[in-house]
């Protein structure tokens, strides 16, 4: 109470500040009083000293179970575990709100991920584990449960147990993964935690060298811990560390740096218990795994070194010279982002979920939907006039000479198109257009990437209602749709993508034209494309014609032994066969009149 009078006296003497002293509460901690007991104690020593009179208006706040600072609640196990209760169920309030007054499935999707989601960032980052793991995990089946009910207008309930698992796998995988990115906050908490305190140690030893004169912040801050060894840990926050390691190197796969763990162990790739490599029973018995994925071995830094490697130069531990000596380098301390990752891959709510018979489509639209990074070569050099800017690797000659090593070989640049499909679901720029998000358009897109059945076509493929092209009835995946030229939704799609590239064309200053006012081919032919950017300066030609076409990734418009195709992934480089379809159809005739010409194919998926 001394040092908070003279704090109060210093801040308004020195910075003309006044402390607040009603905001200035007092933690009493251990269990020898009760709260009255310590108020009592408290005003008996305002009374006793006229000089703690300013602090009268603090009694309110004296509590002997726990304090919040900064947000941050400090106190016993219980009153930690109340107060993370309680700022979770604020939360789960708040989803509730959102799901009634929101009717733009995007906003939705935004609101549920990076605002209520994110919400308990803060509290993970400073509260242990074992106190929040249980509001956590209610938390996060509250958001997957959420943005499941806008996604698919409450059916999914009539989803199968294997599907709904798929849902919530797909929905807390990050979008580089095929993802929506809602990385679970019952996950992500451990990597907040252990990235923020270890990160604390390592800061300590960086200003706590007796050399220095500075003060030593490691006796001011942890006073009478041992911080170079563990095992004398009392701290609470300490000894969470020191079991939060233990956690991540017995059950998710980490290692330790040393000299058990070799000089190369943080690259060497290990399989993962998670969904890439997990072994999915059969109801027959037999055992069949997932396609493997390796991941690189996390490695961490020993507890023991974390605060004296951070002393300074001729500071180390002799363990840590001695290896560094052989030429073993220490790893960087992993970012909160590169544990997260990690966590990700053994998370075991997402163990046994991949493999099922019944989720083979659905895990083709996984596929489908992963960041994909495409060499820009094209096949055969008449695809595309792009050509002399993507060009062709040189083939190579059987018959040549050996190269000789002393000459350094040439570097080439290596073109790739980087394209992760569900990227854009993470824009929130101010720039980009504004797109509405209907409901009926959100379920669509949400039903069709865990590949769901629709429920708006899902009452019309149980009465089998005929699509306006008379030849086929509508299915409940919506295959069918998007390759008829008839149906009017096809059609507006096509427009859409029409204006999109126009659009774009704009603004990087060509002039462009659509629809019937580009120009047309020779009179023979008389064919339009859809798009054209007006003096766009390739060598021989004044224009560049688009074309533009939708394809399906599944046959949706086949009448091969009565339609059995329908619904199945094509085999073949369908969009590759498409392009070059629009190229044998167009270039020739275009380039007759001087006008490029390139197509535009687009996957539903």
């Amino acid at each position: 109470m001394a040092l908070v009078v003279e704090l109060k006296l210093i801040l308004k003497q020195d910075l003309d500040l006044d402390l607040d002293v009603p905001k200035f509460n007092c933690y009493v901690p251990g269990n020898r009083l009760d709260d009255d007991q310590a108020r009592a104690l408290f005003k008996d020593t305002l009374a006793s000293r006229q000089s703690f009179s300013d602090l009268a208006a603090m009694d309110a706040g004296v509590s002997t179970k726990g304090l919040r600072v900064a947000g941050v609640p400090i106190g016993d196990d219980a009153w930690v575990t109340k107060f993370v209760a309680e700022k979770v169920e604020a939360v789960i309030l708040d989803v509730g709100k959102i799901d009634h007054v929101l009717t733009d499935g995007m906003i939705h999707y935004h609101m549920t991920h990076f605002f209520q989601n994110t919400r308990p960032g803060f509290l993970a980052r400073n509260t242990p584990m074992p106190l929040i793991s249980d509001s956590f995990g209610s938390l996060v089946a509250v958001i997957l449960e959420s943005v499941c009910t806008k996604g698919t207008g409450s059916t999914h309930t009539d989803w199968t147990y294997q599907l709904r698992s798929f849902a919530n796998l797909k929905l807390q995988l990050p979008h580089h993964r095929d993802g929506f990115g809602i990385t679970p906050c019952a996950g992500s908490a451990i990597s907040d935690f252990y990235a923020s305190t270890a990160s604390l140690v390592r800061w300590l030893g960086q200003h706590s060298n007796a050399q220095q004169h500075l003060a030593n912040l490691a006796d001011v801050w942890a006073p009478g811990q041992d911080m170079s060894n563990p095992d004398s840990w009392t701290a609470p926050i300490l000894t969470v560390l020191k079991c939060t390691h233990a956690l991540l190197l017995a059950e998710y796969e980490c290692t330790e740096w040393g000299p058990a763990a070799g000089p190369s162990s943080s690259y060497a790739p290990v399989a993962i218990a998670g969904p890439a490599g997990a072994q999915n029973p059969n109801a027959d018995g037999t055992v069949h795994s997932n396609p493997a994925s390796a991941l690189p071995s996390l490695v961490l830094f020993p507890l023991s070194m974390l605060f004296v490697s951070s002393q300074g130069e001729g500071q180390h531990h002799s363990n840590l010279q001695a290896q560094q000596q052989a030429g073993d380098r220490p790893p960087a301390d992993p970012s909160q982002r590169i544990i997260t990752a990690h966590l990700m891959q053994c998370c075991k709510d997402h163990q046994y979920v991949l493999g099922h018979v019944a989720l083979a489509r659905s895990e083709e639209y996984l596929a489908l939907q992963s960041v994909q990074r495409i060499p820009a070569v094209p096949k055969d050099e008449r695809d595309t006039i792009f050509h002399e800017y993507f060009p062709q690797t040189d083939t190579v000659n059987t018959n040549a000479p050996p190269a000789n090593p002393a000459v350094p070989a040439e570097k080439k640049n290596a073109w790739n198109l980087n394209w992760g499909p569900l990227s854009w679901m993470a824009d929130m720029s101010a720039q980009r257009p504004v797109t509405r998000f209907s409901l009926d358009l959100w379920m669509s897109i949400f039903c069709r990437s865990m590949s769901a059945p629709i429920p708006m076509l899902q009452a019309h493929a149980v009465v089998r209602t005929m699509c306006s092209c008379k030849s086929f009835s509508l299915d409940p995946q919506g295959d069918h749709v998007p390759a008829c030229k008839k149906h009017t939704g096809a059609t507006r799609g096509h427009n859409h993508i029409m204006d999109v590239l126009a659009q774009l064309a704009r603004k990087t200053g060509y002039s462009a034209r659509v629809n019937h006012k580009v120009s047309t081919t020779a009179a023979a032919s008389n064919k339009q494309g859809d798009v054209e950017l007006v003096n766009f300066g390739l060598d021989g030609f004044n224009n560049l014609v688009i074309e533009v076409s939708i394809c399906c990734d599944h046959i949706g418009n086949s009448t091969v032994n009565n339609g059995h195709l329908n619904g199945k992934m094509h085999t073949n480089d369908y969009l590759q066969a498409r392009a070059g379809a629009k190229n044998r159809k167009y270039k020739e005739d275009y380039a007759a009149v001087g006008t490029a010409f390139a197509p535009a194919i687009v996957s539903v998926a």
